[in-house]
Formats: structure tokens, C-alpha cells, sequence
């Protein structure tokens, strides 16, 4: 009778280390390998740009990071130039720490230069709202991406891209009312019903919302460097923190990286706060418990 009570409270103990574990979000063993292409433009420069970094401290082994980029391309552009085969990207391309550079790149060249296993897509920023703008574009170029991948298992994620700052003179700013909250609400209820629906879609990167989670927080609205492009320190420290938290399901709360010394300790935990609460809740802002 002892012997069965010793067994089921082992099992009891069990049982609640695992519940604990999962409900934690640390359940989720960081790849040991990790190949991710954006499709993107300058958005995925930002959000990209200390994500070899991140990932290595998260623990990855091998690491090879793509972004065929042309400036505010958008997904009716990357289609075009994926059905005429023009050569009108830069590819950036890291797998040591460093990115490199190579001109007059095509989509498909990107698509077949490794075995990828994720492939992001996002959408102009200035559209990125504008429910119009997606229509059959998406779907068509979800297609040609499908058909070029060389790994038949490689997962399609959006990356759900951010706001404008309040005092931005972005020219397509206007078409949200000049109004940072209007364009946040305009770019999640557009996701929502026209990227999220599709089968074809493995996951979001809501960048978007982590974002705008760290604007609740004492940094304020200041996470861009001119009203759009984000910070080149805390704001895409934030931004890669949630490409590596979405694609991989990974918690980043205890990622040690830090791009400068700028970025205090303090500054580190509101970044993955404002990331891991965003992952949680994709489609809505969490105010930052980090106020002062």
C-alpha cells in the first residue's frame, strides 16, 4: 500500500513539472539547425538584422538566415518579378554573424539557394493595412513559392509588420487617418481576413503587436529611427527577438544577446516581455508592465 501511494504522488509530481513546463512556454526545444528566407523589403532588414545573433544564443547550432530584399516592395511587385524572372533583388545572406551581399538576385535563385525551413512573406508597410492590396496576389505567389521550394517540408510564415510612429511624414501614413492605432488595427483586422485564413500559412511573426506592446512601456513611441524604419538597436532587437520566438515557439525571456551596451538590463526583459506576450496574443496589445 506505501509503495502505491509513493508511486502515485511521483506521478502526481510528474504531472505538475510537465503542466508547469508547458504552460511556461518552455516545453519547446530550440532546432538545432534553423534555415529562414524573407521575402520582404526593408521591414525584414530591420527584423532580421540580429537574428543570426539571437539564435545562436537561444542555442541553435547551424545557422543560415536569407532576405531577398527591394526597398517597400510590395507582394504585387515580388509576384511580377517572380512570373518574369527579373533579377532585382539584393540578397543578403548570413551564416557566420555577418551578412553579405550579392546584387541582381531573382526570387527563384533565393528560394533554391538552400533547403529552407521557413519562408516568410510580408506586404509593403504603406498597404500593409489595405485589404485590397492582397487579393489574389498572395495566394499566386504562395504558389510560385511552393512550387520552387527545394524542401517540400519548409513552413510559410507572414510576418505581420508594425505601425507607423505617431509623428511619421510617411506619405502613405494618411491612409490610416495619420493615426498609429487606426493603421495597428488596420493592419491586424486585414491579416486576420486575408493572410491568416489561408491553408498555406504555417504561422505569424506579429511584429505588429510586439511593437506596439513596447510603445506601452517607459521607451514610448520612439522605437524608429525616421517615423517607419525601426531603431537600429532596441526596436530591431525587438523585432528579431519575435522572428526567432514565433518560428520557433522557443521562450525568450532568458536570451542573454544584446546587440550594444545601450540596451540595459532592464530594456533586455521589456523586449522579450513585449515579444512573448505578442506571441501569446498576436491580435491584440498587452500594456507593458515595464512603465518607468
Amino acid at each position: 500500500m506505501k509503495r502505491i501511494i509513493i508511486l502515485v504522488l511521483v506521478l502526481l509530481l510528474i504531472v505538475c513539472i510537465t503542466t508547469a513546463v508547458s504552460s511556461c512556454g518552455c516545453s519547446k526545444k530550440v532546432p538545432k539547425s534553423l534555415k529562414i528566407l524573407a521575402i520582404g523589403n526593408s521591414f525584414s532588414v530591420d527584423a532580421m538584422q540580429y537574428l543570426y545573433q539571437i539564435a545562436e544564443s537561444a542555442g541553435v547550432k547551424e545557422i543560415v538566415l536569407g532576405n531577398l530584399y527591394i526597398g517597400g516592395c510590395s507582394l504585387e511587385r515580388h509576384l511580377k518579378n517572380a512570373k518574369e524572372g527579373i533579377c532585382d533583388y539584393k540578397y543578403y545572406k548570413n551564416t557566420n554573424g555577418e551578412w553579405t551581399t550579392t546584387e541582381y538576385f531573382s526570387i527563384d535563385e533565393g528560394i533554391k539557394d538552400e533547403d529552407w525551413d521557413v519562408i516568410t512573406m510580408q506586404q509593403s508597410s504603406g498597404v500593409s493595412g489595405i485589404p485590397e492590396s492582397y487579393e489574389n496576389t498572395l495566394t499566386e505567389l504562395i504558389d510560385f513559392v511552393n512550387k520552387e521550394k527545394t524542401n517540400g517540408n519548409a513552413k510559410l510564415f507572414w510576418h505581420m509588420t508594425w505601425a507607423y510612429q505617431q509623428d511619421s511624414t510617411h506619405a502613405s501614413f494618411p491612409k490610416y487617418n495619420s493615426d498609429q492605432i487606426q493603421m495597428y488595427n488596420m493592419i491586424v483586422k486585414t491579416v486576420q481576413e486575408n493572410v491568416m485564413v489561408l491553408d498555406e500559412i504555417d504561422g505569424i511573426i506579429p511584429n505588429a503587436t510586439s511593437i506596439q506592446n513596447a510603445r506601452t512601456s517607459f521607451l514610448g513611441d520612439t522605437l524608429t529611427r525616421d517615423g517607419y524604419h525601426l531603431d537600429k538597436e532596441i526596436g530591431r532587437y525587438i523585432a528579431g527577438l519575435c522572428y526567432f520566438a514565433a518560428i520557433t515557439g522557443a521562450d525568450v525571456s532568458d536570451i542573454e544577446y544584446v546587440p550594444t551596451d545601450n540596451i540595459s538590463e532592464k530594456m533586455r526583459k521589456l523586449a522579450t516581455s513585449s515579444v512573448m506576450d505578442a506571441v501569446e496574443k498576436p491580435y491584440e496589445i498587452t500594456p507593458s508592465k515595464y512603465k518607468k
